[in-house]
């Protein structure tokens, strides 16, 4: 089970060859995917989308297990934020992996050195 960090969809949508391939593959192997509610508001919030882009990712969107923010995985993405001092999107998506048990996929490896730390993590090379 992975959780899907928010550069790895927009590599996805931007056809990123290796990204694609990486996500193919695991999709084949039945692979489950998850991605946090701040990644849904990461992906829908760039300010040039136009609407057919916005229908698009929301349909996009509905292939995936979304995490909804709870008291729970607050609490644990505030602990992660004050420990590694990160951006709140990225300890909320560190947190999701977390609390999810799954291992956390990112493109953006100083999010993956600090979330080394605590669970399991991934990154997709060409």
């Amino acid at each position: 089970m992975f959780t899907l960090d928010t550069n790895v969809l927009i590599g996805y949508l931007n056809d990123d060859k290796k990204v694609a391939e990486q996500l193919l593959e695991w999709r084949k192997n039945n692979k489950k995917f998850l991605i946090s509610v701040i990644t849904e508001v990461e992906i829908l919030s760039f300010p040039l989308l136009t609407q057919d882009e916005i229908a698009t990712i929301q349909r996009f969107l509905q292939e995936f297990t979304i995490i909804s923010l709870d008291t729970q995985l607050a609490r644990m993405a505030a602990e992660i934020r004050r420990q590694y001092k990160i951006q709140l999107g990225d300890s909320v998506i560190i947190a999701t992996a977390k609390l999810t048990n799954s291992i956390l996929v990112s493109l953006n490896k100083d999010v993956l050195k600090k979330a080394g730390t605590l669970i399991k993590v991934q990154t997709i090379s060409g």
